[in-house]
């Protein structure tokens, strides 16, 4: 510790899914609700659309529910891009960006959602509504995902705690092209 300096509290470390050794053994079937949470949790999803708390950590009371409604967006920064704290929010060349609320909310997640418009928001990178997805959102890696996997991350966020917040409503497309002189 330096002199002067408080150090903040260590960050616990997540919970693994199961007990070391035994993962290799646990294999959740193909389309399974168990084997979408795996998934959700190796492709980083509570990373961009759970909010953190003061210390860091996911405040897994809000698990998947997207940037807060009425949270900090993050300054604009030229020739840049930048996030806020909760790691929720980001803003670039693009315009800015709220993690969407992936609960099976009906009225502000992904609840009115069949498994065929997740699986082509997920495959073009434009939800139903007609919004793009924009950056950070790694499309084009998910996109490449097999059908059964999408399924079970589906199927995995149809049995989450719905959570009503609105993440509409900032989100800025890309910058008009300058004007020709």
């Amino acid at each position: 510790m330096l002199r002067g300096i408080q150090q903040p509290p260590a960050a616990e470390a997540p919970k693994p899914l199961y007990p070391p050794g035994k993962a290799e053994k646990l294999a959740a079937p193909p389309t399974s609700v168990a084997r979408g949470r795996q998934l959700v949790m190796l492709g980083g999803c509570n990373d961009c659309h759970t909010p953190k708390l003061p210390d860091g950590r996911l405040d897994m009371s809000r698990q998947l529910s997207g940037h807060p409604e009425g949270g900090p967006i993050p300054d604009e920064i030229e020739n840049g891009a930048s996030t806020n704290l909760l790691l929720t929010a980001w803003r670039g060349p693009w315009g800015l960006t709220l993690s969407r609320n992936l609960t099976p909310d009906v009225e502000t997640g992904i609840g009115k959602w069949t498994l065929a418009d997740f699986k082509k928001t997920i495959r073009t990178g434009v939800d139903p509504s007609g919004e793009v997805l924009y950056p950070p959102m790694p499309i084009p890696v998910y996109q490449n995902l097999p059908d059964e996997d999408l399924t079970a991350i589906y199927n995995y966020l149809r049995t989450i705690k719905p959570i009503r917040n609105n993440t509409r409503g900032r989100m800025l497309g890309p910058p008009p092209p300058a004007a020709k002189p």
